[in-house]
């Protein structure tokens, strides 16, 4: 080579191709393991460029097609057909987002209206935020007039999704936790504020509580969230998430009645999986569970009365009713 120039010049496209691959070969494995040219698998990483190459290409080619047979099936030019596709698209994307900022503007009219007027007929809340601030409201309102021992039961959506889809959980209550009742849980106790009246010249607003949870049962999708106010500890909350008829939640509630609530503090029972006393059947290997029930849930001391947990805020559908 070094006596034919000629030769050393023909190599040179050679060398550059060779380099090249060792390049592709570096950058496909992540590492810097030396290769040399002859041991690439050059059309092991050419071939998969090249399939994905085709397919765009016989995707954009079927896309001309379209347009082709539209424009002359409708006497217009391509050019036309595209434009008019591309307006369009354009006047669907205004309408969806004046929609969505209409139903924005309308949900903070009601969710002022809720928070300003507490006391007035509330309508059916249109988002889960107007949901968690009507639920928020009625706790208050239970606890100025005593009450400390409340059942919540929560419309269950998941963020990106309505009140008024039904929503499908395959992964049962753990996914129903996961996304819809803790998230919930946690917005609603944010705006809880038992100590607003108690605490004039302070913005209570601006003390938006400390939220801690502790797990109870991981594939009972149940927990216990605590909002630790910036007030003052006479203004924490606890709520227990999705317990059943379980003795092991039934013992925890009424250990937490009284330890923590001490009928001062409110302590929620969010989205029980009960319906009423009736729910504990005859259950050999939970002897006295029903009575305990009774005991902790259905006749405790509350406020002024012995009827126990007092439902002040349930927001349910027909088909979950």
């Amino acid at each position: 080579v070094e006596a034919n120039p000629d030769a050393r010049k023909a190599m040179r496209p050679l060398a550059s191709r060779s380099l090249a691959c060792v390049l592709i070969c570096l950058a496909s494995t992540n590492s810097f393991v030396p290769r040399s040219a002859r041991s690439c698998p050059r059309r092991c990483l050419v071939r998969p460029r090249a399939a994905e190459s085709d397919e765009s290409s016989k995707l954009l080619e079927a896309a001309a097609r379209l347009r082709a047979e539209i424009a002359e099936a409708e006497g217009k030019s391509i050019e036309q057909v595209e434009a008019e596709a591309a307006g369009e698209k354009a006047r669907a994307k205004a309408r969806a987002d004046e929609m969505a900022a209409e139903r924005a503007v309308q949900a903070a009219r009601r969710e002022a209206d809720i928070k300003a007027s507490p006391r007035l007929v509330l309508s059916v809340p249109a988002t889960l935020q107007a949901m968690t601030t009507q639920a928020a409201r009625a706790v208050e309102r239970a606890h100025a007039d005593g009450i400390c021992l409340q059942t919540v039961r929560l419309g269950l959506a998941r963020a990106d999704e309505g009140l008024e889809e039904d929503s499908q959980w395959p992964g049962g209550a753990e996914q129903m936790y996961r996304e819809a009742a803790r998230p919930l849980t946690e917005e609603m106790l944010r705006k809880v504020r038992p100590l607003s009246k108690e605490r004039r010249g302070v913005d209570i607003e601006a003390l938006p509580p400390t939220i801690t949870v502790q797990d109870i049962w991981d594939f009972d999708g149940s927990a216990l969230m605590t909002a630790e106010a910036k007030a003052g500890p006479e203004g924490d909350v606890q709520a227990m998430i999705f317990p059943n008829t379980d003795a092991r939640y039934v013992n925890d509630i009424g250990t937490v009645t009284e330890v923590f609530s001490k009928g001062k503090r409110v302590f929620l029972l969010v989205n029980p999986f009960w319906r009423g006393l009736d729910s504990w059947g005859l259950n050999i290997l939970q002897p006295g569970a029903k009575r305990m029930a009774e005991k902790n849930i259905f006749t405790v001391g509350n406020g002024r009365s012995n009827d126990g947990f007092v439902t002040t805020y349930s927001l349910v559908n027909d088909a979950a009713a």
